[in-house]
């Protein structure tokens, strides 16, 4: 249903200028679109609204008639839709590119704010910041940016107020316009002077590389325009995030501390500022076609106002929205824009504020506070920023860099090692994904500590070993990063060592200095339904170890009974599919795993029918669609689907997209047949000795499904081993000294690239720990332990792992040893080693094969990791970084191994300048099938219905050609608070010890 707009008459422009916050509360409160006569458009205040308007240019667009902006500016790239604001956008790039911030333009802005520093200090206590320093050093900033040579900085300050106040001109003041076009001509006239002055003179600035753009001659009005816009919108961002930034700070003295002690960054508080006072407030669209947004009803033709000051407040997104808080929930703002339109000066403007003018700032000023007695102003809706912010001090400090370790956006746990260089002792119990990536992250961290990691089988590696589906090597692939860990001489691997069992919690704590728990998760969460212990239904975990040999599964008299021929399997996330997947697979497909094949064959030996069965609908549901997308492709399977018949489903949505490519999927004398069913609540499972239904509720009544099987893949939980309650602490401090990592810390929740991230936090607090000195050095470490004369040391698993892959059979990269006590006669055999490089640093592990390194972006961020990927290969490596705008399929080489960064942008696009190459991929078909190539995508989870699919085009094209993909499908979410290069840094790791590892035993035989 849908409804006219709300009248907000009540609302007036002064009242906006002066705290627009309590009017869009209320506006927000009444359902976030409303006319407002005072301003003469719609206003559209909720966070979904805004977000629904970025993304869909096609009905909300840029090109409004009557555009206050084109007036005041010119017809700038802002005030363009796509395809006519690409060309223009991508001239614009080099000079704003994140590569080029950081080599060209960060040294400019680090000598900016010493001058702008030293003048703030010569004026005195009383000073304005904003007047005094942020002003003249953004404007100074954009001046040597742009090549405005024959101006001034003051001039760069009076053409963008008086541009951006007539662009924000709703109440049409003559005088106001006035100032802006003496401002416009004056603009005009000096890039006049300065283009016939490039032209001879060619430097870094952007008017230097506009003349020097090899593929598109700009015409001069649309220079004239963008210029102004820039002048405009790259001076005021800046100076004001810069100034209620600083504001923040001053006025929360318990969030500088934070900053202070290094609990939270500059990045951080930028992005922060951001959201709590977004510079750009307002800025306008106008609808192409009938439609509804947020329950009403617009017309083609209306103008809207979009309020990034309204949605950056969205309570229904924000706890406490209205607080300043540097430790709140990371959720993605929204005052650079989203979709085709997200602001080209962000890497500009952050580097400006956050790496740059924030910490000199609060470095060099030694008490810097707000002067009591002239208090701080705050004006404006359509830009809003400080108006007067005067500050006190007490004297100044030598240098600009901000105190510990806030100088730089790198977190502590990745920092230089400053006084924890002092050894401590570490016990990690758990040798699973999180203990690994815990004690490598340690390892960095804090370089002299001594490492030792427990576990409680005679192998390392956990649910990388034992949890992933046996046919995704890829994502197994991580392993080689441990085994390169191992390798240290201070890090110890003892395996077949259980807690409270060899050892105890408390010797563990009496012998180490810092003791941290990551035994994980190990049962199966049981449906709270009638019938769910009956024989035959089993857990999806208990299952993918039996398939992975998991000595639990497989010790003693236990056999292996057929699951029968209909099985149900209840759940839509990654675990589902991957167990229907390893179900329906033909063995011969197979190649490359390391199954259990006469496991496997005993499972499915009466295979027919799966139904997979959740109660979501699909753009609900938690699988990822590249595992779905695989399922579509599988030889020999069919899929019937059911749910969708009455539901309503949003169009682009990649998940729904996915589920009807099974739909659509045909194969030909199917082996065996995978039912669907979506929006399925479990009521009951039915039977006597053992299941023989499964009950569910759906949209259109009961359904009872047949079965020999269920497998439950809805979660896991605790069992009586599990050493704490999980998700209980969830900093990672148990209490100093004793620490939660992986599903301990968290609950069962979480990927195995999630844990990296998680370790390198809980690195960084241990750290934190030792140098407040809560946590002491000096216990003995793996010297103070009794004997543990049943363990099983590195050489060991190696030994284990060296007979696995020489037993392997003919296309399996290994046969696991199932049952324990054969584990232990392999690890202490004779079995000779080969000679391993230990301690050697992890970018040795680089192949010799060459590497090109592709790049699909429109914003900058995948040039950047490309760009970061490339430096951490170091010098003398054959590495090459390519932009993929400018390539072409028969750019890729054979020879060379290929990593691809991509991004998504607007509702699960390509960048633009891509997509050329993905279709000269689907149009041409090469032969790929000597290429192998890694794939990283950089999304916004934001968009819940495309996140990363930029980068899925691109992989499924090269697939299509016959590519082979290596390694896990690495992904960035950019509306987290990770860093793109240091996740893609973590997974590019993992790639390349894939590359360079030799090729199994078996494989291919």
């Amino acid at each position: 249903m849908s409804r006219p707009a709300p009248v907000a008459d009540w609302v007036t422009i002064p009242d906006l200028y002066r705290d627009p916050f309590p009017i869009y509360d209320r506006l927000r409160a009444e359902g976030g679109v409303h006319w407002v006569p005072a301003v003469g458009r719609y206003l559209i205040t909720t966070y979904d609204a805004v977000h629904a308007t970025e993304v869909d240019q096609g009905t909300f667009s840029a090109n409004e008639e009557g555009s206050l902006q084109i007036r005041a500016m010119g017809h700038s790239m802002l005030r363009r839709d796509d395809p006519e604001h690409y060309p223009e956008r991508k001239a614009w790039q080099p000079v704003l590119r994140p590569g080029v911030v950081k080599r060209t333009w960060t040294s400019v802005f680090e000598r900016n704010a010493d001058r702008y520093l030293a003048e703030l200090v010569a004026k005195g206590p009383g000073a304005d910041l904003v007047r005094d320093f942020a002003a003249p050093f953004a404007a100074e900033n954009l001046r040597e940016v742009l090549g405005f040579h024959n101006v001034t900085q003051q001039d760069l300050q009076r053409w963008s107020q008086t541009l951006i106040d007539a662009t924000g001109n709703y109440a049409d003041d003559p005088d106001v316009w006035s100032r802006g076009e003496r401002s416009f001509d004056e603009v005009d006239l000096a890039l006049d002077e300065m283009l016939r002055w490039h032209a001879d003179h060619p430097d870094h600035s952007l008017i230097s590389t506009l003349l020097r753009t090899p593929d598109y001659e700009m015409p001069i009005e649309k220079v004239r325009a963008n210029v102004k816009m820039t002048i405009g919108g790259g001076l005021n961002e800046p100076r004001d995030a810069l100034g209620v930034a600083a504001w923040a700070l001053l006025t929360h003295p318990e969030q500088r501390r934070l900053v202070e002690d290094g609990r939270a960054s500059w990045q951080t508080v930028f992005d922060e500022a951001l959201r709590w006072i977004a510079p750009i407030g307002l800025y306008s669209r106008q609808v192409t076609r009938d439609t509804v947004l947020a329950g009403v009803r617009l017309p083609a033709g209306a103008r809207l106002g979009i309020c990034i000051l309204s949605a950056n407040r969205d309570e229904r997104v924000w706890a406490d929205p209205a607080a300043f808080d540097v430790q709140r929930e990371v959720k993605p703002h929204l005052a650079f824009s989203k979709g085709v339109h997200v602001c080209l000066g962000a890497w500009i403007a952050r580097a400006e504020v956050a790496t740059v003018g924030l910490p000199a700032l609060f470095g060099r000023l030694e008490g810097l506070d707000l002067v009591p007695e002239d208090p701080a102003e705050i004006g404006g809706w359509v830009f809003r920023g400080m108006l007067k912010l005067p500050v006190s001090w007490r004297g100044t400090r030598s240098s600009a860099a901000p105190p510990a370790s806030t100088a730089s956006p790198v977190p502590a746990a990745t920092a230089a090692p400053g006084p924890a260089r002092r050894g401590p002792s570490v016990a990690v119990v758990g040798a699973g994904p999180a203990g690994c990536f815990t004690a490598q992250a340690v390892r960095r961290t804090l370089p002299a500590a001594r490492i030792d990691v427990f576990d409680r089988l005679p192998v390392p590696y956990g649910l990388v070993r034992y949890g992933v589906a046996a046919d995704h090597q890829g994502t197994k692939a991580v392993a080689r990063q441990f085994d390169r860990l191992f390798h240290d001489e201070e890090v110890r691997f003892h395996g077949n060592v259980t807690l409270g069992g060899e050892l105890d919690l408390a010797t563990l704590r009496s012998s180490f200095d810092a003791v941290v728990l990551a035994t994980g998760l190990h049962e199966d969460e049981v449906l709270a339904v009638p019938g769910a212990r009956l024989a035959g239904v089993t857990g999806s975990g208990r299952l993918t170890r039996t398939l992975n040999g998991h000595p639990d599964e497989h010790d003693g008299a236990r056999t292996v009974e057929p699951l029968g021929a209909e099985v149900v399997v209840v759940g839509h996330g990654n675990v589902a599919v991957d167990v229907v997947r390893l179900l329906t697979r033909d063995r011969a497909d197979l190649h490359g795993s390391d199954v259990d094949d006469a496991v496997r064959d005993r499972l499915v030996e009466d295979l027919r029918v799966v139904h997979v069965v959740g109660r979501s609908l699909p753009h609900r549901a938690r699988f990822d669609p590249v595992v779905l997308r695989e399922l579509a492709d599988l030889p020999g399977v069919a899929h019937v689907v059911h749910g969708l018949e009455d539901a309503e489903l949003p169009a682009g949505d990649a998940r729904v997209e996915a589920v009807r490519a099974l739909a659509a999927s045909t194969s030909t004398g199917a082996r065996v047949r995978v039912e669907w069913w979506f929006g399925f609540t479990p009521e009951r499972f039915e039977g006597t000795a053992r299941v023989e239904a499964a009950c569910f509720r759906g949209p259109r009544g009961p359904v009872r499904l047949a079965c020999g099987s269920v497998v439950t893949a809805v979660g896991f939980r605790a069992d009586g081993t599990t050493p704490l309650v999980p998700g209980a602490h969830g900093t990672g401090r148990v209490e100093p000294g004793l620490y939660a990592a992986g599903w301990l810390r968290s609950g069962p929740r979480g990927t195995i690239a999630d844990q990296r991230a998680d370790a390198r936090d809980l690195a960084a607090l241990i750290r934190a720990d030792l140098d407040r000195g809560a946590v002491g050095t000096g216990r003995p470490g793996r010297d103070g332990l009794p004997p543990l004369p049943g363990a099983v040391d590195f050489d060991g698993w190696r030994r284990i792992d060296l007979r696995e892959t020489l037993d392997a059979a003919p296309g399996r990269v290994r046969t696991k040893i199932r049952i324990r006590e054969e584990l232990l006669r392999a690890a202490r055999s004779d079995l000779p080693l080969p000679r391993t490089d230990a301690g050697r640093p992890d970018r040795s592990a680089a192949p010799d094969l060459p590497l090109t390194i592709a790049f699909g972006t429109e914003s900058g961020n995948a040039e950047l990791v490309a760009e970061e990927l490339r430096r951490r290969l170091g010098a003398g490596t054959a590495a090459e970084v390519v932009d993929l705008a400018t390539a072409t399929p028969g750019d890729l080489a054979p020879d060379r191994f290929l990593v691809l960064v991509c991004s998504t942008y607007g509702d699960g696009e390509l960048p633009t300048a891509v997509r050329p190459f993905r279709e000269r991929l689907l149009a041409e078909r090469p032969d790929l099938s000597a290429l192998r190539y890694a794939v990283f995508g950089l999304g916004d989870r934001s968009y819940t219905r495309t996140y990363s699919r930029g980068s899925e085009l691109i992989d499924e094209a090269l697939a299509g050609c016959g590519a082979v993909r290596v390694g896990e499908y690495g992904r960035h979410d950019a509306g987290g608070g990770e860093d793109a290069a240091r996740v893609a840094g973590d997974w590019f790791e993992g790639v390349l010890a894939e590359v360079g590892a030799p090729a199994p035993v078996g494989a291919g035989a």
